[in-house]
């Protein structure tokens, strides 16, 4: 029987530039004598609020979560530093340092978050020895692209995406003012950032690029376009403690991007579920969570996951672009 969730602590971390980075932290009514803290990242344009129904689950199995507003989202401003992986990965780490100095750590992230979590492995190596498990969900070495296919569909989705990107990066102050203009309800309407210190968890996901500039929601779609990941072997060495998750139906980072992320990692273990798109943490939480508990409980290196004949892999409908 799992146990009742716990209050959310809001808290602040000051990254290297001096941003407050707004976290959120869970804990178990009775937590595991040896539980691993479980970190999760969410990816861009949404919030924290991505993880809730993990957190939930998470901490009734006796385990602590840490989760947070990645910068220029939700409760976390924008700040000095330049949008990258790279220093999003640092702002990473000045939590962990903060929060979880010592003891063991299952990390999971989706999408941007993910590449987060591959760049923070990479910068970081002396946290593999913490690492007990990474799940990567909607993850790819070499970034987003604006073409997800070669299909009529995806030639459409892509010219779209091309014609929405360049107006936000030559012209944002234009987008910002339409913006502004929108009723407050509207997902994209521009309005002030919370105060990071209120209480009650993070804002909805809903509310994750309704106080972002829009220049900088430019800058973080160019740092998911010019993303390549480095130094594979790093990671190569978590072997089967990893874990990396895709939807085959998936637009934004295509399943064939994961898989070949995984053919660079043959310790790893892929899951590809089929007829779910980029909102795989949403639609399969259940699942999410309880492949996540399992790293945190181990055995490290040769943890097996069961097989689930409800989610199996399936053949990947197009190729690598």
């Amino acid at each position: 029987m799992l146990d009742p969730p716990s209050a959310t602590q809001v808290l602040s971390v000051s990254a290297d530039d001096g941003t407050p980075l707004a976290v959120y932290r869970d804990g178990a009514a009775h937590p595991q004598s040896d539980g691993a803290t479980l970190v999760l990242v969410h990816g861009a344009s949404v919030t924290a609020d991505l993880w809730r129904l993990h957190t939930r689950h998470l901490t009734g199995l006796g385990f602590t979560v840490l989760r947070y507003d990645q910068r220029a989202h939700g409760r976390t401003a924008r700040g000095r530093a330049p949008l990258t992986v790279e220093q999003l990965a640092d702002d990473l780490h000045h939590i962990l340092g903060a929060l979880a100095p010592t003891g063991p750590l299952v990390l999971a992230g989706h999408s941007l978050g993910a590449l987060v979590l591959q760049e923070l492995a990479a910068r970081h190596p002396s946290l593999l020895s913490r690492i007990r498990g990474m799940v990567l969900l909607s993850s790819t070495a070499h970034g987003a692209s604006v073409l997800p296919g070669r299909s009529p569909r995806a030639m459409l989705l892509a010219t779209g995406r091309s014609l929405t990107s360049l107006t936000c990066a030559h012209a944002p102050w234009a987008v910002d003012r339409v913006r502004r203009l929108l009723p407050d309800t509207h997902p994209y309407a521009l309005t002030p950032r919370p105060e990071t210190g209120a209480g009650g968890g993070p804002p909805p996901c809903r509310d994750g690029v309704r106080h972002t500039l829009t220049a900088d929601l430019a800058a973080l779609w160019q740092a998911l376009r010019r993303y390549r990941a480095r130094r594979l072997p790093v990671l190569e060495q978590l072997d089967r403690r990893l874990l990396l998750m895709a939807g085959a139906e998936d637009r934004h980072i295509p399943a064939a991007r994961t898989a070949q992320l995984a053919d660079r990692l043959p310790g790893a273990r892929l899951e590809i579920l089929p007829r779910t798109t980029h909102t795989l943490p949403v639609r399969h939480h259940a699942l999410i969570s309880a492949r996540i508990a399992r790293l945190a409980t181990g055995p490290h290196p040769d943890v097996r996951f069961p097989k689930d004949p409800s989610f199996p892999n399936v053949p990947l409908s197009e190729p690598f672009h």
